[in-house]
């Protein structure tokens, strides 16, 4: 019967030094558990940081957009207006030329 407890005694030491070990491993996963938590928190932050960045610079990026053809609208108008001013210009000068007299033929002796 000696043997018997000696051998159940043995079992329930290996049971105890098992959970003892399993403990201590748990233990070590829990805190490596909380570690790739809080890792995990700060990396879905800075993505969250990014999309924001990002949304904003392609706002920005729509308006500049928008700004780009206003200006070139503009710059085709006053590039047009430019034309009919020198057109205008142009006629302006043929008219008083013709109003005139030729100045080169009343300066020759």
């Amino acid at each position: 019967m000696d043997t018997h407890a000696v051998s159940l005694q043995d079992k329930i030491q290996k049971l105890i030094d098992q959970y003892t070990e399993d403990k201590k491993k748990l233990d070590l996963l829990e805190g490596q558990n909380a570690d790739l938590k809080e890792e995990n928190s700060q990396l879905m932050a800075q993505i969250e940081h990014f999309n924001n960045s990002k949304n904003t610079s392609s706002t920005r990026i729509q308006e500049l957009e928008k700004q780009i053809k206003t200006l070139e609208a503009q710059y085709l108008e006053l590039q047009q207006t430019i034309a009919g001013f020198e057109s205008i210009a142009s006629d302006a000068i043929t008219k008083i030329d013709s109003l005139l007299p030729d100045w080169d033929s009343n300066t020759q002796p």
